[in-house]
């Protein structure tokens, strides 16, 4: 939907909104035909720049023109996403959060009636809080601390202090070290890699 990438001169393309966000929507409207409206949910990353994609003068046009229309459609969920992106003098492990900003989320609020989903970025229980407090988001969803903490539910609920995942064995061949091997929080010991 990127309106800097898509050059396309068909209906799926170009400088027009509604072409392209066609393939979504159509998606979206078939699959809400087949299991109902409430049973679909959407996740986009409105200012995603992974792998190089460019910046998008565009953004939130469209963000908004999709957000309405998946609302009409019926969405049950739109699940935005905070991209993390490496900064420039940044070893590849490391990341900067790009929130979306309140005044894009106000307006996406309006423009959409469905439960509304964040992630990306949120690595406690106040930060998520703060978001929520906000009125702004339904639902937090967290990634990475997951992978860390296996038992991430009780250990926000009681305060227990979160281990960190290591980005570097992320995707690799690492054998046991990595995506499995985080214990769950013991009060006797202190936390592998506190967060």
């Amino acid at each position: 939907m990127n309106s800097v990438l898509n050059t396309r001169t068909d209906l799926y393309g170009g400088a027009s909104v509604e072409n392209r966000t066609r393939f979504l929507l159509e998606v979206v409207e078939a699959a809400v035909r087949e299991l109902g409206p409430g049973c679909v949910g959407v996740r986009l990353s409105p200012f995603g720049k992974f792998n190089g994609i460019p910046a998008d003068p565009r953004t939130e046009e469209t963000l908004l023109y999709v957000a309405e229309r998946l609302g009409r459609l019926g969405v049950a969920y739109l699940h935005l996403v905070n991209e993390l992106i490496p900064e420039a003098n940044m070893e590849v492990a490391e990341f900067k959060s790009q929130h979306l900003d309140h005044a894009l989320l106000a307006k996406v609020r309006a423009a959409f009636p469905g439960a509304i989903i964040w992630c990306g970025g949120f690595t406690d229980r106040k930060s998520a809080r703060d978001a929520l407090d906000t009125g702004l988001v339904d639902l937090i969803a967290f990634g990475s601390p997951y992978i860390a903490n296996p038992d991430l539910v009780e250990r926000l609920k009681h305060g227990w202090p979160l281990d960190e995942a290591d980005r570097s064995t992320y995707y690799t061949r690492c054998g046991e070290v990595g995506y499995t091997d985080f214990p769950a929080y013991s009060l006797g010991r202190a936390s592998r890699r506190v967060g």
